[in-house]
């Protein structure tokens, strides 16, 4: 009961401004590369708020969230105008896999405009595009207006989708604590997966 308690007040106050940072760090600094789960947070965000879970009315948290990613966005094209052209000869990371920087750049370089608009439903894609469209040469003020259009889309529909359900089973708030408990065994999980591999297979 006490865990419970302690899980509860923790969301009410502090869940908010977690799932806001978490969003910007996704883009801002890679690190969707390795903590998993971007559109599952923001559906459980969604979730939280519709059972109140979330002290936030819907109508700021998709406001604060579309804020987070666009700012995260724009930090992630600034690192890319400061590495340039240096990420082509960028070595296997933790964080940083040539494969996926690969992947990402011959989809961006088929798609550029399109992959800004609808990438960030794509995992990788979402991390990188980015860093492309800086080292691409893109105008800010052209990036700023593509990546704006895909981040409401995005951060609107999977939360509202959540706090759609959340509205319609509110008895969902009963089982928070798993649900909290999930996200964080799915995040500590992963990342002990991506360390393993990391050890054993540091050239994969």
């Amino acid at each position: 009961m006490t865990m419970l308690l302690l899980t509860n007040s923790w969301l009410e106050w502090g869940g908010t401004a977690l799932v806001a940072v978490l969003v910007f760090v996704e883009t801002g600094f890679l690190l969707g590369l390795v903590v998993p789960g971007g559109e599952t947070l923001l559906f459980t965000a969604g979730l939280l708020c519709g059972v109140d879970q979330l002290k936030i009315p819907i109508a700021l948290l998709v406001p604060l969230l579309i804020v987070s990613a666009v700012l995260g966005d724009l930090t992630g094209f600034w690192l890319g105008q400061k590495l340039g052209n240096r990420l082509e000869h960028q070595p296997n990371t933790f964080i940083f896999k040539r494969r996926y920087w690969e992947k990402a750049k011959n989809y961006y370089r088929q798609h550029p405009h399109r992959t800004l608009l609808v990438g960030r439903f794509l995992p990788i894609i979402r991390t990188f595009n980015p860093l492309l469209a800086a080292s691409s040469g893109m105008p800010l003020s052209r990036f700023l207006g593509l990546t704006g259009v895909g981040c409401v889309a995005y951060i609107s529909t999977l939360v509202l989708a959540g706090y759609w359900l959340g509205q319609l089973f509110p008895e969902l708030g009963q089982y928070v604590e798993y649900i909290f408990m999930g996200i964080v065994a799915l995040v500590i999980g992963t990342l002990l997966l991506k360390a393993y591999q990391e050890r054993n297979q540091p050239d994969a």
